[in-house]
């Protein structure tokens, strides 16, 4: 399931439409015309009060057309225990997008041509230790032609995470976790909820393990990976301070009847977590056949205890 989790959270992809006059169809984009890539998804930088750091990302154009983008930063939080992205909330915690400058902010970008974007971040003087998020923002708004009723707006993100030197809060507490042990067709997924306490990131590691009961052959491990190279049983999601993040894997592809020993690892900061479960996978028409089953046998042991009490002989 997991697909690389602070990549895939580091990276906001989104589109959106709007009308600008009458909308011409020999206008419109096709699929694949405007695409962009941009590395890296997020980049961790360690900052000084009073201090200045450079960096880069860089912009690509997987498309078949040329575009015109423009960089610009943007405060980074989430909003809830999933993470989905906040690129709007102003806190102590997302002042770090107002120190980053760029020397250009616009660029014209040929198909398959790539472009280096350099930026400074400016550590003003007595800045307090801890986490600092920023997202710098790369946008194009350009559409097939000059005169298109509808313009294609879109944007991607590159998550900065960075960590100012001075007096740090390290803490995070395990809130919950879940390990099924029987299922009938529902998909298994373990998940883990940990929060941090501190005023500064910790990144968690989340893992699975799973072997055939009867075999002892193992089915999957934290270094299992799909087709596209991805872990599949294995998250390292970036816990933010002062938030509370949920971390799910999900056994894709399980079989439909087995027995398995699972044990889940969850670890962050000094604390490792490990817990163990036999799973039992079963489908929902097998497990109805053997309650009905077991209701026939326990219906036949009542009629035969019900006959022999008929047939003794009454003691008069």
């Amino acid at each position: 399931m997991l697909k690389k989790t602070a990549k895939i959270l580091a990276i906001l992809f989104f589109a959106m439409t709007f009308s600008l006059g009458q909308i011409s169809p020999a206008s419109a984009l096709e699929a694949g015309d405007i695409v962009i890539q941009i590395k890296p998804a997020d980049q961790e930088i360690e900052l000084s009060p009073g201090k200045v750091v450079y960096g880069q990302v860089t912009v690509q154009n997987v498309g078949r057309l040329p575009f015109t983008f423009t960089v610009s930063t943007k405060p980074y939080q989430v909003l809830n225990e999933n993470y989905d992205p906040d690129f709007n909330t102003e806190n102590s915690y997302t002042k770090l997008h107002n120190w980053i400058t760029f020397p250009q902010e616009s660029f014209q970008l040929e198909p398959g041509a790539s472009q280096d974007v350099s930026f400074k971040i400016t550590v003003p003087e007595n800045v307090p230790g801890g986490g600092q998020y920023a997202a710098i923002i790369v946008e194009t708004r350009d559409s097939m032609s000059s005169d298109a009723g509808v313009r294609i707006i879109s944007q991607l993100a590159s998550l900065i995470y960075a960590h100012v030197e001075g007096e740090e809060h390290v803490g995070g507490v395990l809130m919950s976790h879940s390990l099924p042990n029987f299922l009938l067709s529902s998909p298994f997924t373990a998940r883990a909820t940990v929060k941090n306490d501190g005023n500064v990131d910790f990144r968690l590691t989340h893992t699975l393990k799973i072997t055939d009961f009867f075999t002892n052959r193992e089915v999957l491990s934290a270094d299992s990976v799909d087709e596209n190279g991805n872990f599949i049983a294995k998250a390292t999601p970036m816990i933010l301070p002062e938030t509370q993040r949920s971390s799910a894997i999900t056994w894709e592809g399980a079989p439909q009847l087995g027995v398995f020993k699972v044990t889940q690892t969850i670890a962050f900061l000094d604390q490792t977590y490990t817990y163990d479960q036999i799973l039992i996978l079963c489908p929902i028409w097998l497990a109805g056949a053997a309650v009905f089953f077991i209701f026939l046998i326990i219906l036949w042991v009542i009629l035969r205890l019900r006959k022999r009490k008929r047939g003794r002989p009454q003691v008069i």
